[in-house]
C-alpha cells in the first residue's frame, strides 16, 4: 500500500508540485482509512446478519436433535402399531382354523353318503 502511495505522490508532485502533491495523498490516505474505520464497523452487522441467514437455511444441531427425537417416536408408534397387529392376525388365525373346521364338520354332517355311514355303523353296532 505505501508503494502504491509513494509512486502517486510522484505522479501528483509531477504534475501539481510538491505541496498539492503532499495534500492530495493525505487526502486519498484519509479517504483510506475511513473506508477501512467504515469496513471494520460493518463487519460484526454483516457477520451478524450472514449467520441469520445461514440459520435460516442450514439445519443446526438442535433441529438435528428435534428430528432425531421425531423419528424415534415413529419408530416407537409403528413398534407398537407392529404388535398390535401381530396380536389381531393370531385371533384372526385362531377364528379362521374354528371356522374352517365347523365348514368341514357341517359339510361332512350334511352328506348324504356320511348319513349312510353313520347308520350302517350304528346298525352294526347292535
Amino acid at each position: 500500500m505505501t508503494t502504491a502511495l509513494l509512486q502517486l505522490y510522484e505522479l501528483f508532485e509531477k504534475k501539481l508540485g510538491k505541496e498539492e502533491a503532499k495534500g492530495a495523498v493525505e487526502l486519498v490516505e484519509k479517504a483510506i482509512e475511513a473506508v477501512r474505520e467504515e469496513a471494520k464497523a460493518q463487519k460484526p452487522i454483516l457477520k451478524a446478519e450472514i449467520r441469520e441467514e445461514l440459520r435460516k437455511e442450514l439445519a443446526t444441531k438442535e433441529d438435528i436433535a428435534i428430528l432425531d427425537q421425531k423419528i424415534e417416536t415413529v419408530r416407537q408408534e409403528i413398534e407398537t402399531v407392529r404388535q398390535e397387529l401381530k396380536g389381531e392376525i393370531r385371533e384372526l388365525r385362531v377364528y379362521m382354523k374354528f371356522t374352517i373346521i365347523i365348514v368341514i364338520i357341517g359339510i361332512t354332517v350334511l352328506n348324504p353318503n356320511f348319513t349312510e355311514l353313520v347308520k350302517s355303523i350304528i346298525s352294526m353296532l347292535k
